[in-house]
């Protein structure tokens, strides 16, 4: 299942005693627990995928998207292919070799 950042919700954000409203407060706890999952001390956590996952993701709106295969161990950003389709593609890194 794919987390989703909470809808913005035009409305009360407190009631007359100063708590925060149920939606609110339903608001506030899912962005929490968003954030949690997806970041750490030591940066972004990036998704985890299937190969057969991400297949299915390949959207333009995907573009720009970075995911790790989890088959594969390896990160993958999804691109244009074509002005209507789009796919993941492995991020190729080079080794820094000091002499």
């Amino acid at each position: 299942m794919t987390e989703i950042i909470p809808n913005f919700e035009d409305m009360q954000v407190v009631d007359k005693d100063g708590n925060f409203t149920p939606t609110w407060k339903n608001i506030m706890s899912s962005l929490v627990t968003f954030l949690q999952k997806n970041h750490s001390q030591e940066g972004l956590v990036s998704p985890q995928q299937t190969t057969s996952n991400i297949n299915t993701l390949s959207t333009v709106r995907s573009v720009g998207s970075m995911i790790y295969n989890t088959d594969t161990n390896q990160y993958e950003i999804c691109s244009l292919t074509s002005p209507t389709t789009a796919e993941f593609r492995t991020i190729t890194t080079s080794k820094i070799v000091t002499i």
